[in-house]
């Protein structure tokens, strides 16, 4: 049996028990095989070939920043907007993510291309709650920096800076990842991707919105308030969400378990885990 029949019928034991072992498992399990299945082929995992994906996407705007730099000489204006974005970039770069396109006051952040991580979605929150500090650091800055003088209060006596908030919005699914468009821009499309950028829209000033799908692998490590629902244009059902309130005490990890190169939380699964073993040793072994 070649290596990518192998991977094949590891994919197809781990979906067959996708009741004992959970979404969460399976999902994240079944990426990892698919993209060691992909070096296999030949194909790295940021190949340019279309893929289809489970990833995490993180939609953040920066209300109000626009007609703030705006008040300001031109040539101070993008030297303000690079500032911030570049931090808030780094935000999303230092928990695993990556930049996929700015539009406007808005970023779109991808986590699990081009490689996916089992905590995806927990670095994906952690990265906007680090989002808003940076926000309200860069606030703190502005206000006694060399642009102060150009933030002038308002007639009624408030600040700008007041204004100033960050909105943002993480839905985990999967999506199509490739070249998109006459102009080859490599990026993701898919339904999971308009849930973001819908949550980011629906979230309160400095609120952080998530999915139920993300709040499902995050709910151990994050206090979060639930939120009803939202509908979705193109969707039928409305899809529930979850206020973040910040993250619980840490969780100690254990890796070298299970399925190589995944990295699971082992508190209170050892079930799974040995249910997880079971499947993808009689799938590579052929028993």
């Amino acid at each position: 049996m070649s290596s990518r029949q192998q991977y094949q019928q590891a994919i197809a034991a781990l979906q067959s028990q996708r009741d004992l072992l959970g979404d969460a498992v399976v999902n994240t399990t079944v990426a990892v095989l698919q993209e060691k299945m992909e070096g296999v082929n030949g194909r790295t995992p940021d190949s340019r070939v279309a893929q289809r994906k489970q990833v995490t996407i993180l939609f953040a705007n920066v209300v109000g920043f626009t007609g703030i730099v705006e008040s300001l000489p031109d040539t101070n204006m993008l030297d303000i907007m690079n500032v911030l974005w570049r931090q808030l970039d780094q935000a999303i770069t230092q928990h695993n993510g990556s930049i996929d396109k700015h539009v406007g006051d808005a970023v779109m952040g991808l986590f699990g291309v081009p490689v996916a991580h089992e905590d995806d979605p927990e670095q994906a929150v952690r990265a906007a709650l680090a989002m808003r500090v940076v926000l309200s650091d860069f606030i703190a800055d502005l206000k006694t920096s060399e642009w102060a003088d150009s933030l002038q209060e308002r007639a009624d006596g408030t600040h700008p800076l007041r204004d100033l908030q960050i909105r943002i919005g993480i839905n985990t699914g999967p999506v199509m990842l490739g070249d998109v468009g006459s102009s080859d821009e490599y990026t993701v499309i898919g339904d999971a991707v308009n849930i973001a950028s819908r949550l980011e829209r629906a979230a309160p000033d400095g609120g952080i919105l998530i999915s139920h799908e993300t709040y499902m692998q995050v709910s151990d490590v994050f206090n979060v308030e639930p939120l009803g629902s939202v509908p979705i244009r193109g969707r039928v059902e409305p899809v529930q969400i979850y206020l973040v309130l910040g993250a619980k005490p840490r969780l100690f990890y254990e890796s070298g378990r299970g399925v190589e190169g995944v990295e699971t939380r082992m508190i209170g699964r050892e079930a799974e885990f040995k249910r997880l073993q079971a499947a993808y040793s009689q799938a590579i072994n052929g028993g």
